[in-house]
């Protein structure tokens, strides 16, 4: 188990980060980043866990987080969003989500088996929340720089991710028998997940910077 991946030092990285910038994140969408955070740190632990020492599968453990992954960043976009319509959609993903993740999971792919489907489906909502986002961005300028708006690192940094993740959920099936061509795209994933929450924490800085300037 160890030395553990990098990909999970970072994510410890934006979790402690998140906590210890808490003060500044109470009161506004990113109130709950440390909870979502530790339990993402959490279910990495556990699956590596029960892959590397216990040596039992762990793809339902991952059918849940990213689950409740997909939720909780369609709740910050609707949030964050302007748009009425905008809004509504997100609200909306994350009321019809679960319930297509449970049809999939116990009729079309089974519990125990990774959910490739309705996460490739997840990642197709997170880029179009992104875009939306993005667009209302191209309509109503922020006042002052962009890249000290926190939302806007959260927003690149599930783009590039979700973007990027989408082609190997896309082509997992064709792959999961492939050793090399499933290693290649994992790797790659796990470079992302490494941009990912690197957005997430210059995003928490920015927050209390933000913060802090308006204080004084």
């Amino acid at each position: 188990m160890f030395p553990l991946p990098i990909y999970i030092y970072f994510e410890l990285g934006a979790f402690i980060v998140s906590a210890l910038t808490w003060r500044s994140l109470k009161g506004t969408a990113f109130r709950l980043f440390p909870f979502f955070l530790f339990f993402i740190v959490a279910v990495e632990l556990v699956g590596l866990y029960t892959a590397k020492v216990l040596q039992y599968r762990n793809g339902w453990i991952y059918n849940i987080s990213t689950t409740i992954e997909f939720i909780y960043y369609a709740y910050l976009f609707s949030l964050t969003l302007r748009t009425p319509a905008f809004q509504k959609l997100a609200r909306w993903f994350i009321a019809s989500y679960p319930v297509l993740v449970f049809l999939n999971l116990f009729l079309i792919q089974g519990f125990l088996n990774f959910h490739s489907y309705t996460v490739a489906l997840g990642n197709m909502f997170m880029v179009l929340l992104c875009c939306l986002f993005f667009y209302e961005l191209l309509l109503n300028p922020l006042e002052g720089e962009l890249r000290k708006v926190p939302m806007f690192w959260i927003g690149t940094g599930i783009l590039f991710f979700h973007l990027g993740d989408l082609s190997f959920d896309l082509l997992f099936n064709l792959l999961k028998n492939d050793a090399t061509g499933k290693e290649f795209f994992t790797s790659i994933n796990n470079n992302l997940i490494l941009i990912l929450y690197s957005c997430f924490i210059i995003a928490f800085i920015c927050q209390r910077s933000l913060v802090k300037s308006l204080s004084h």
